[in-house]
């Protein structure tokens, strides 16, 4: 009887850790990063949601490439500025004027950043269809407005107007279109 009890729980210890194993290397193994890069456009959810063709795919997926290369420069920068702040109050004495010397660098740059983002963002409007369009510029208003649920209206009071009278936040929702 012991020895059934023993064989019953090695059996489950077995199967938790082997969970847990591959919980965490199962994403690395399938559809995890590739060549040092994230999946895109090319095999991810978002290709899917708004029914990608494969040349849109890959005109979207050769357009994040070359937006996350051109950001790399500016994001090692922007990462070093925040070095040297938390160095800067690391010291005793942290002087007002070197505190927004580089509080104003950091904004300059990720403003910079975002700048470009923003710009990736409108060049790919180009790609999508109108329904395609809508359903993407649902997604980036969701990821605006996170936490909201469906038909919750964004702080801004909504931002696509679409659907039944309701807020975006919700109205990209693939159920309801």
């Amino acid at each position: 009887m012991r020895r059934g009890v023993l064989v019953v729980l090695l059996l489950v210890s077995l199967g938790v850790n082997i969970g847990f194993l591959l919980h965490w290397a199962w994403p690395r193994i399938h559809g995890g990063a590739r060549d040092g890069v994230a999946p895109g456009w090319h095999d991810g959810p978002m290709k899917r949601h708004l029914g990608l063709s494969s040349q849109q795919a890959r005109q979207m997926e050769s357009e994040r490439r070359a937006v996350l290369e051109r950001a790399r420069p500016l994001q090692e920068a922007l990462s070093q500025k925040r070095r040297e702040l938390f160095m800067l109050l690391k010291g005793k004495d942290v002087r007002e004027a070197d505190l927004d010397a580089i509080l104003g660098e950091i904004a300059r740059q990720q403003a910079a950043l975002d700048k470009m983002f923003v710009l990736h963002s409108l060049k790919a409007r180009g790609i999508f269809s109108p329904a395609q369009l809508r359903k993407y510029e649902g997604c980036l208003e969701r990821g605006l407005c996170p936490g909201k649920t469906a038909g919750a209206s964004c702080p801004t009071g909504g931002m696509t107007g679409r659907g039944s009278g309701q807020p975006g936040c919700g109205n990209a929702d693939e159920s309801k279109q």
